[in-house]
């Protein structure tokens, strides 16, 4: 079995999309295709970019950030039009306000303290951020620990939109909210607003900030 953090597993290898990630990915590139030529994009925890080369489409400003420095020389050679940099998510390198667009999935319960990351990601965005976090307290990933546990996945914390919605603070919303359910999209539309965290695999949430 490849390892969990290569991505040709998560969006490319059959195993992968039954665990719902080809779904999440489609929900995340829709958003990503908001962005502008000029504006700047910013994924947090980049792995070997594949994101990043996604945003290169639409934005000629595309960085990744990665703390796992061996998996910088895959995201280098595969998209030479972007930018890629070492970085620790709970104190970002960067001024405030620097990006229009911050990426952020599958990240945040890796992080020891993912309230800092996630405050990092907010003070760093002048517009938008977008959030994905595995549903842990769900049916579906507590059945999974049962055989591999949250350890073994490299998942620290057991996350929901409740709880990063609890970190937001007065200057952010929540743009939209979305439950991947199956690893269908067609099937994950028709469940619509019907869906529960409690019944899914991921929820995205899309962050739109009101106040600089």
């Amino acid at each position: 079995m490849p390892e969990l953090n290569d991505q040709n597993f998560y969006y490319h290898d059959f195993r992968g999309r039954l665990l719902g990630n080809k779904a999440r990915e489609q929900l995340i590139i829709h958003e990503i295709g908001s962005i502008g030529r000029q504006d700047f994009f910013l994924e947090v925890g980049c792995a070997q970019g594949h994101f990043v080369g996604k945003a290169r489409r639409f934005s000629e400003n595309a960085f990744g950030g990665e703390y796992e420095l061996e998996k910088m020389p895959a995201a280098k050679r595969n998209f030479p039009g972007c930018h890629f940099l070492g970085i620790n998510a709970e104190a970002l390198p960067f001024k405030p306000d620097s990006f229009d667009f911050v990426l952020c999935t599958e990240v945040l319960e890796h992080v020891p303290n993912w309230k800092a990351a996630f405050q990092e990601l907010l003070r760093v965005s002048r517009k938008k951020v977008l959030v994905t976090v595995p549903l842990e307290k769900g049916y579906f990933w507590r059945a999974i620990s049962k055989v591999r546990g949250m350890e073994s996945r490299g998942h620290l914390h057991k996350l929901d939109s409740e709880e990063l919605k609890a970190k937001l603070g007065k200057k952010w919303r929540i743009l939209k909210k979305e439950i991947v359910s199956t690893p269908s999209p067609h099937l994950n539309k028709l469940i619509g607003k019907r869906a529960n965290e409690r019944l899914g695999l991921y929820t995205m949430l899309l962050l739109e900030k009101t106040q600089n």
